[in-house]
């Protein structure tokens, strides 16, 4: 199966899901819940602030994305390497990583464990696209 993306945008639109993931926490506290101001961002943070359910969720999205990130940017470049397509499978890593964002911030647990599986399974398939 081919990919419409290219290894290196996928790469790129992976760094994107990073950044995202990492204002996400404070932009659902400062805007939508409203345990965060903007003193407090600007401050040194010395003391810390009470965060909100959503923010500790996806917090910890983004420790689950950081877990398997390094097998992902290793088999992208791997791929570069020994010119091996594996696009698809990481369009659809990607697909699901983006997709487990919203679904563990908003606590749907057993559909989030099936997001995360499939792109558990996919790394799997792309390390196996080696052999």
């Amino acid at each position: 199966l081919e990919s419409l993306m290219s290894i290196e945008i996928i790469v790129l639109l992976t760094l994107l899901l990073i950044l995202m993931q990492i204002f996400i926490p404070v932009t659902i506290d400062l805007l939508i819940t409203k345990k965060l101001n903007f003193l407090y961002l600007f401050s040194s943070r010395d003391n810390v602030a009470e965060s909100s359910l959503f923010f500790d969720r996806s917090q910890r999205a983004l420790k689950n994305l950081f877990q398997t990130l390094p097998i992902f940017i290793t088999l992208a470049l791997l791929s570069i390497i020994k010119d091996i397509d594996i696009s698809f499978l990481a369009t659809l890593w990607l697909a699901m990583r983006f997709i487990y964002v919203p679904i563990y911030i908003l606590g749907i647990d057993y559909v989030r464990t099936i997001v995360w599986a499939v792109s558990l399974i996919c790394l799997i398939m792309m390390g196996i696209s080696f052999l």
